[in-house]
Order: structure tokens, then C-alpha cells, then sequence
């Protein structure tokens, strides 16, 4: 396995043991990773880098393929 190829998916493991974990305190799925969005955005402090991943989103959520 490559590097990039278990970093990637230590990542996936992280994230879905963090929404598993907020579920099990009462939030829907959908809710725990706008949660981890949301947490995630405040903790950037680099301003441009806020601005590159809100755009990101914003072009994913306009995203008509998903």
C-alpha cells in the first residue's frame, strides 16, 4: 500500500468513527458531518485557506451528479 493510499484511508477510518461516535449521542448522520464541517472550518486559520474549502463546499453542495 502506498503512502498516499493509507494515509487516505486512516482518514476515511478517522471521519467515520467521529460521525459513528456523534451519532451515538443522538445526531442523525447527516448532522455529524456537517458537525465535523463546521468544526473543521473554525479550526483553519489562514484565511484564504477558509475561503478555498467554503468555496469547495459550496461547488459540492451545487454538485446535481450526487
Amino acid at each position: 500500500m502506498k503512502i498516499g493510499d493509507y494515509k487516505q484511508h486512516k482518514t476515511r477510518e478517522i471521519v467515520e468513527d467521529a460521525i459513528s461516535q456523534l451519532c451515538a449521542v443522538g445526531f442523525t448522520p447527516d448532522g455529524a458531518a456537517a458537525l465535523l464541517v463546521t468544526q473543521g472550518i473554525i479550526r483553519i486559520k489562514d484565511r484564504q485557506k477558509r475561503k478555498d474549502l467554503a468555496a469547495f463546499v459550496a461547488q459540492e453542495a451545487e454538485d446535481t451528479i450526487n
